[in-house]
């Protein structure tokens, strides 16, 4: 429910050879102007190939087509390389917020 409770919701994936390689979500909101891009996963052996960007591009072709004009997506600044991917990508750094797990 917590995947698909958006009206407009979109699941992208990567296959090569017939294996799943990449996957992501895309969900439109905010009145249709927002694309919100999360979930993005890439297998190990598969990564720094152009998948992640891939699957980004193909949601956010969807997300214009959609109505989106803006996009979003939330990203642990730990993972250096995904940092480094969205700022390639035209992403920059809205706010942070600090995540705490209990003892």
């Amino acid at each position: 429910h917590v995947l698909t409770a958006v009206a407009r919701v979109r699941f992208a994936e990567l296959r090569v050879d017939g294996r799943l390689l990449a996957v992501g979500r895309g969900t439109v909101t905010g009145e249709g102007r927002w694309l919100g891009v999360s979930l993005l996963e890439v297998l190990p052996e598969a990564r720094r190939q152009g998948f992640a960007a891939a699957v980004v591009h193909a949601l956010a072709a969807w997300g214009a087509a959609e109505g989106a004009t803006r996009a979003f997506l939330q990203v642990e600044q730990r993972n250096v390389g995904a940092v480094a991917l969205y700022r390639r990508l035209g992403f920059t750094t809205h706010h942070t917020y600090l995540t705490r797990v209990a003892p």
